[in-house]
């Protein structure tokens, strides 16, 4: 008979602390005065003692009707483990955890599998051992079938590495020299662009006003010497 219920998470602000608390309503909904006799409890593998539920844990839990904010954190001891009749906790290795205090394997289970009666996790558990053994014994079966060629392909690698920095390294050298050879017409160059740019208009198509002002400002300061230069051509004649 299930008389007292230990939920079990790490801090013991979050998973099992709102699992408490919705066991306690789902009892008390289901069975009525009949839940007095089930004690519901949570405890956390690496908790603080006394910290609160996380906010956005008595959030979630408000919008259950349920108030966790004077929910306060316990540590999971072999004493609570041990009182218990059924240990539920979130993951597989807090199962352990549990178990590693000299449980009774019969007793604890995590959540999902005792909600589904998934009572065949022990054997999963133990065939995914003997898959990652196997695994491992296949991988240095093949590591030693191919050692000499794994070797020798490790020091292919690192001559081909150390001849790429020698490659870079004359590449650098040899683009740092045309830099120096070049960096004087290169101002030049510059400077003559700079030059041809003075004599274009920018077009304002596409920006703001202001860039229509500018351009207007350039055009009319231009034309102020246009007009003067046509004045001086018809006081020739």
């Amino acid at each position: 008979m299930i008389k007292k219920v230990l939920f079990v998470c790490t801090g013991n602000t979050c998973r099992s602390s709102m699992a408490e608390a919705l066991l306690h309503k789902m009892l008390k909904e289901n069975l009525g005065e009949r839940a007095a006799e089930i004690t519901v409890l949570s405890a956390g593998t690496g908790a603080v003692a006394g910290e609160s539920a996380s906010n956005l844990a008595i959030k979630v839990m408000n919008q259950e009707g349920i108030d966790l904010s004077k929910h306060r954190a316990k540590r999971l001891t072999a004493e609570l483990a041990r009182e218990a009749d059924l240990i539920l906790t979130m993951t597989l290795d807090q199962k352990h955890s549990v178990l590693a205090m000299a449980t009774r394997k019969g007793r604890v289970f995590t959540l999902r599998e005792f909600a589904e009666g998934m009572r065949e996790i022990e054997k999963l558990i133990a065939t995914a051992d003997q898959l990652r053994q196997e695994l491992e014994k296949r991988r240095h079966l093949v590591l030693a079938r191919e050692g000499p060629k794994l070797e020798s392909l490790r020091e292919r690698n690192q001559e081909l590495m150390r001849q790429m920095r020698e490659i870079e390294g004359e590449l650098r050298g040899i683009e740092h020299q045309v830099e120096m050879e070049t960096n004087g017409m290169k101002h030049e160059l510059e400077k003559v662009q700079h030059r041809l740019a003075e004599l274009e208009i920018n077009d304002p198509f596409g920006q703001d006003i202001e860039a229509y002002q500018v351009c207007a400002r350039e055009i009319k300061g231009e034309l102020t010497k246009v007009v003067e230069k046509i004045q001086s051509s018809l006081e020739g004649f």
